[in-house]
């Protein structure tokens, strides 16, 4: 079960160069879901909470957006927010008939994983259902074809997909 993190009151729009308290917060919740994340690293990844939201702040966000399917901006907007502290449970449920940007990082980690033979186009059809069915059943889940909580928590941990991540938010380091 992943550990709930306390969720703050306040969620303002977080970037580079932001200052304070809040950005303190957020590096710790950062930190935190990091640990449960990072399956790359000898080392999970951590930011220093220093309450200044700088390059390597700015760097760690882009990982963990990417690794959850977010939109990979550095920025920490409600969707960032929600992800720090629910974790894969603030999430889209997926499944056929669903499209769009998520749809299509989504299709683009199971062909990497050797799951998914068909285009990248953001249509979630029966041969993106297929992928997820095989990709839960090798990974002991419900075999059901949809993207809920756990397939999500399960796939953003999927090394191909982890790995990519690293290389788009940090150049490989």
């Amino acid at each position: 079960m992943p550990a709930i993190i306390p969720y703050p009151t306040q969620r303002p729009t977080l970037q580079f160069g932001a200052f304070g308290q809040i950005v303190k917060e957020m590096q710790k919740a950062l930190n935190q879901r990091l640990v449960q994340l990072d399956t790359v690293s000898a080392c999970p990844m951590s930011v220093s909470t220093t309450g200044y939201f700088d390059r390597q702040t700015q760097n760690a966000v882009k990982y963990l957006q990417c690794l959850a399917f977010l939109t990979v901006d550095g920025i920490v907007r409600e969707e960032t927010w929600n992800y720090l502290y629910k974790g894969s449970d603030s999430l889209p449920q997926l499944s056929v008939g669903s499209h769009g940007s998520v749809v299509k990082a989504v299709q683009e980690a199971l062909k990497a994983g050797g799951y998914y033979y068909g285009t990248v186009d953001g249509v979630f059809e029966a041969k993106t259902e297929n992928a997820v069915r095989a990709f839960q059943s090798e990974n002991y889940l419900v075999s059901n074809g949809k993207i809920e909580s756990r397939t999500w928590r399960v796939l953003s941990k999927l090394e191909v997909h982890a790995c990519r991540c690293n290389i788009n938010a940090f150049g490989g380091q």
